[in-house]
């Protein structure tokens, strides 16, 4: 039987977790060339390399004790600060790890070897086949289960209603941080956008404020990844509004812009590069041009655009990628707007 609105809101909640970061991560306000912005700073989240993972993580590992899961199973490419905030979380909670990294985008082996200096010896480096890819993570689950174990396994970016939550439950820890500080809801929040777990969270919690009378916010991601990211946003949003709400998702459109993909994961543009750089300098945050780096972007072209008033527009900061020189490749140009 489906669950009411506030029952629905009260669940998402209330789902099982453990406590990792340091909740709520501050809401601050940027002076801009165009505008004040409110920025809400996830890469403060305090536990390993901060960042928006750890809310994912948290859910992740209520998930597995509540269901009593002994081993994860998950893949990931060369761009993640999964490894390292993911592996000291399952050490912590007892639960054996089982990270493959697939060679995406590809790296040259000693690149790959400083990347993941410290955990070199809790992953396995895979070659950029994703098949293959998939062939040896399914063996590494069978292997554990014929010794007795119960794996699980997550897909890339912990897609799964577990981490879908942990991004609804943020949007919501934003909305009560707003309220209580007497502020409006801003009209957009922009995000990156990879897998679609955090956009499909933002969107189930939004959703779900409008129909009980909220104003609504516009969600808008970025996308970093190529592929069918809207499509996979809705297949995520679906799943997790079935599997943890017993109800149906939110009827919404799904926004994703692709004006700063620069030709796909992990490349970016000398442009991009330099406004990483000026933000540092204007805002006092650390972006990287892989992924906030392009969610920024996206977010400027739409204010040169519709110069929106004060505090009508959010960045939602998802943490920084220290090796992004390393990772990213140069391009000569993005795809014009």
């Amino acid at each position: 039987m489906p669950l009411s609105l506030e029952r629905q809101l009260a669940a998402i909640r209330d789902i099982p977790r453990a406590q990792l970061g340091k909740w709520p991560t501050p809401v601050m306000a940027a002076q801009l060339r165009g505008g004040t912005i409110l920025i809400k700073r996830d890469d403060l989240s305090g536990w390993g390399r901060g960042g928006a993972k750890t809310r994912k993580i948290e859910h992740l590992l209520g998930h597995l004790r509540a269901r009593g899961y002994t081993d994860l199973v998950t893949v990931a490419g060369n761009v993640t600060n999964l490894a390292f905030d993911l592996i000291p979380a399952l050490d912590r909670a007892g639960l054996g790890a089982h990270l493959h990294i697939i060679d995406d985008p590809p790296a040259a082996p000693q690149d790959r070897a400083r990347i993941f200096a410290g955990v070199e010896d809790r992953v396995t480096l895979l070659g950029p086949n994703r098949g293959r890819a998939l062939v040896r993570t399914w063996q590494c689950w069978s292997n554990l289960r014929r010794a007795g174990r119960r794996p699980f396994f997550a897909l890339p970016g912990v897609s799964h209603p577990s981490g879908i939550v942990a991004n609804a439950c943020g949007y919501l820890e934003l909305m009560d941080q707003l309220s209580e500080a007497g502020l409006p809801a801003p009209r957009t929040v922009f995000v990156t956008a990879a897998t679609g777990t955090t956009l499909a969270g933002f969107l189930l919690a939004e959703g779900l404020l409008r129909q009980i009378g909220r104003p609504p916010v516009r969600i808008v991601g970025a996308q970093i990844y190529p592929g069918r990211i809207r499509a996979s946003t809705r297949w995520l949003l679906r799943w997790t509004a079935w599997a943890a709400l017993r109800s149906l998702a939110p009827a919404r459109p799904i926004e994703i812009s692709s004006d700063a993909l620069a030709g796909g994961f992990g490349r970016f543009t000398s442009a991009l590069a330099d406004l990483c750089l000026r933000v540092e300098s204007e805002a006092g945050i650390r972006i990287d041009p892989i992924f906030g780096g392009k969610t920024w972007s996206v977010m400027e072209r739409e204010m040169a655009r519709c110069r929106p008033r004060d505090g009508e527009f959010l960045y939602w900061h998802c943490g920084f990628t220290p090796e992004w020189r390393t990772l990213g490749g140069m391009v000569s140009a993005v795809k014009p707007s």
